[in-house]
């Protein structure tokens, strides 16, 4: 992703120079004849996929696998976006804007599980070293996740700008857009018995998304609640998204074990997998945005997310390798945004009917 953001601001400068003015106002930050230019900050919430990898033997034989971590609303961590939108004029009948943005948020966790017999179990993911015996095993679990994406979309919207508060809900434009996105996971397993180490586990697990959406939006109105806000100078926005994108993920893990006679060395073992699927992404953005110049605006700005397939592993047992599997996840970022728009011409028009 790092590599990325020069490339997303080269794009973003050149859209900005090609695009032709208009006279239009925008969509949901009210462009006006130019470009804005918006940025933001504030908090993820991603629900990962629970992982179980250390296990137990009960009083009958029977191994069963243990939660180490656990996905939940309560994995949060910083967010960041920005992007530039600018008019590229009149196709046909519609006034067209064009998008280009992106954002990163980083979500960490971590969690302490115990094994209390009658006999704990650890098996490496290929199968090659397997740990048994101590009746209390405890295990730290470590995971970092990275959740970045860029997209570039067109707005279509009808020739002339509505300057009416809706009763209700009223469509403005409809949405075709293309996007790369990614959850990078990095996670970490320290088994220790009485204070000894007795095994360590890494893996990163990251997968890139690539597709193209669709979508509307527009301005809505909630009765009694729209009408203070329209006192206080609010005005609220949703838009919807929805589209089908190609998951590639990528799979590597390392194990030591630290169980040797005499301590005089260590078994390391390491295994890696890919895979391919289809997924399903759909989100709906809600803004409320208040302006505080005839050029600038606060927006406070909330994305929900259902994502179809998000990676999980499902390590070795008697009937199968370890393997790729996949769920679906929900994740949620709010932020403060500061919209500035360029160009010869105020960002808003003033005043609102």
């Amino acid at each position: 992703m790092r590599k990325s953001l020069p490339l997303l601001a080269a794009a973003a400068l050149g859209l900005a120079a090609i695009a032709q003015p208009a006279s239009a106002q925008d969509l949901t930050t009210a462009t006006f004849g130019g470009t804005t230019i918006w940025a933001g900050g504030g908090v993820q919430f991603l629900t990962l996929p629970d992982m179980k990898f250390t296990g137990r033997l009960d009083g009958n034989g029977n191994f069963r696998r243990q939660k180490n971590l656990e996905g939940d609303w309560l994995d949060a961590g910083p967010a960041a976006a920005g992007g530039i939108e600018t008019a590229l004029g009149f196709w046909g009948n519609a006034r067209v804007t064009g998008t280009l943005k992106g954002f990163w948020a980083g979500v960490e966790t971590d969690d302490h599980t115990s094994c209390r017999g009658p006999v704990c179990v650890v098996i490496d993911p290929t199968g090659a070293v397997t740990i048994s015996g101590p009746p209390v095993l405890k295990t730290k679990a470590d995971r970092e996740a990275d959740y970045w994406g860029g997209q570039f979309e067109l707005k279509f919207a009808r020739a002339e700008a509505v300057e009416v508060r809706p009763n209700l809900y009223r469509n403005d434009y409809f949405i075709v857009g293309a996007d790369v996105r990614g959850i990078d996971q990095d996670t970490k397993l320290r088994g220790h018995f009485a204070g000894d180490p007795i095994y360590t586990y890494k893996e990163t697990l990251d997968t890139t998304y690539y597709g193209a959406y669709i979508g509307l939006g527009g301005e809505y109105a909630i009765p009694l609640i729209s009408g203070i806000g329209s006192g206080l100078g609010l005005r609220t926005f949703i838009s919807g998204r929805a589209g089908l994108y190609a998951a590639e993920t990528d799979y590597d893990g390392s194990f030591t074990s630290f169980v040797r006679p005499f301590d005089s060395t260590l078994e390391l073992t390491r295994d890696t997998k890919d895979a391919d699927e289809l997924a399903f992404i759909g989100s709906i953005s809600l803004e409320t945005r208040k302006q505080i110049g005839p050029r600038s605006s606060l927006s406070l700005w909330t994305d929900y997310e259902f994502i179809s397939s998000v990676p999980k592993m499902n390590y070795i047992n008697a009937n199968h390798a370890t393997r790729i599997e996949d769920e679906a996840i929900f994740a949620s970022r709010t932020m403060i945004r500061l919209n500035i728009g360029l160009g010869p011409t105020q960002l808003y028009e003033e005043p609102l009917r």
